[in-house]
């Protein structure tokens, strides 16, 4: 039996808005998501609404999410997309059970900047905004729905093969009750639009805001 992994006692590296994230123990290129406890009892407690409680894959619904659109760009590319995150498993851990992915880094081995860091650090630079445009047409033009994209889950590497490229690590799925992006390619193709312009809305007003604090 695999040893469950002791996460309780450390600090994650960093949160989403449903999990917390934090490096693997016993691998320092791997990463555990696992569900916030409060988001747990927010969204699946005693006062959730009777229809969630019968959902089949409960609060691990983020998963099963992230991981069908993985493999569903997997199958249409016929190799892995670099502009997701991998996923390499699950393992228990003392606060629940975590979905394994390979860490994205930045060339000085620690973890890629987000968006919203580049910014702040006013890094944004002519180089990172083309691998941005790059990256979201990859996005657009692949098979992938995404539900949320914000300047926290698009983070920046760089490697000798591709330069220097976004990767999406979360908001991955369809989180309507009807499929209807899963079941139309114009209709996600639509949704992605639109998220993209939201997108340059908030890398506009963050520019601004940074440089008036």
């Amino acid at each position: 039996m695999d040893p469950v992994l002791k996460l309780k006692n450390r600090n994650p590296l960093t949160h989403g808005r449903s999990r917390l994230v934090f490096e693997h123990p016993h691998d320092p290129d791997l990463l555990v998501k696992v569900i916030r406890p409060e988001v747990v009892e927010d969204r699946f407690g005693s006062k959730t609404k009777w229809y969630k409680k019968r959902r089949r894959f409960g609060k691990f619904i983020s998963y099963v999410r992230e991981i069908q659109e993985f493999i569903a760009v997997e199958e249409s590319l016929g190799k892995s997309p670099h502009f997701l995150q991998r996923i390499v498993g699950f393992a228990q851990t003392d606060i629940g059970l975590g979905l394994i992915t390979e860490g994205v880094r930045a060339p000085n081995g620690k973890l890629a900047p987000s968006l919203a860091t580049l910014i702040h650090e006013e890094i944004f630079d002519g180089k990172a905004q083309k691998a941005l445009e790059i990256s979201l047409n990859q996005i657009l033009e692949s098979e992938v729905i995404v539900s949320d994209l914000n300047l926290g889950n698009l983070v920046y590497t760089h490697n000798q093969e591709l330069g220097h490229y976004f990767v999406l690590i979360d908001g991955l799925g369809n989180n309507n009750p009807l499929p209807f992006k899963a079941i139309s390619r114009g209709i996600n193709r639509r949704s992605k639009i639109k998220r993209f312009a939201r997108l340059y809305n908030r890398i506009e007003r963050a520019k601004k805001a940074n440089k008036h604090p």
